[in-house]
């Protein structure tokens, strides 16, 4: 007795798996804008008091880097798991009888579309836009820890 599955199992079993991390690639990143936006309004609220705040604000200037790479990591583990399902969806789409070619062709239809368009024109992947938000929150936190090291030191002042 053999324990092999058949094509609707195959299809049914890929299609849970890249649902389950699909959901939840996208509620990690709502997760992640609700904590950048809670520790951007610290660092603002920081920015419109004293001085004495300045080291408050550059922990919060490091933890929204910190916050940023791990959620940046945390994609990119849940982009290579969407990514197994869609190979699977790709070989039955290849062994299936009818021509679907959703999972097979959507490279080539992406590059396609976006041939001769400008940059802001083109089709963009969720990673691609996920990955340039965590970069520049990252950014604006290195710049925080400036700003306030600037503060600190006597080199920029608070009015």
């Amino acid at each position: 007795m053999t324990n092999k599955i058949n094509s609707e199992q195959a299809v049914e079993h890929a299609w849970k798996y890249f649902e389950l991390h699909s959901n939840q690639r996208i509620t990690m990143f709502n997760y992640y804008l609700f904590i950048m936006a809670g520790l951007g309004t610290a660092i603002g609220v920081i920015l419109q008091t004293s001085k004495n705040f300045a080291y408050v604000g550059i922990f919060l200037s490091i933890l929204s880097i910190v916050v940023s790479i791990i959620f940046w990591k945390l994609d990119q583990r849940t982009s290579f798991l969407i990514k197994q399902s869609e190979s699977v969806f790709k070989k039955l789409e290849r062994n299936s009888a009818i021509d679907i070619g959703i999972f097979c062709n959507e490279e080539a239809n992406l590059e396609r579309d976006n041939k001769d368009k400008l940059f802001f024109n083109k089709i963009i992947t969720y990673g691609f836009i996920f990955r340039t938000i965590f970069f520049i929150t990252g950014m604006i936190g290195c710049l925080g820890v400036i700003i306030f090291l600037s503060i600190i030191t006597g080199h920029m002042s608070l009015k």
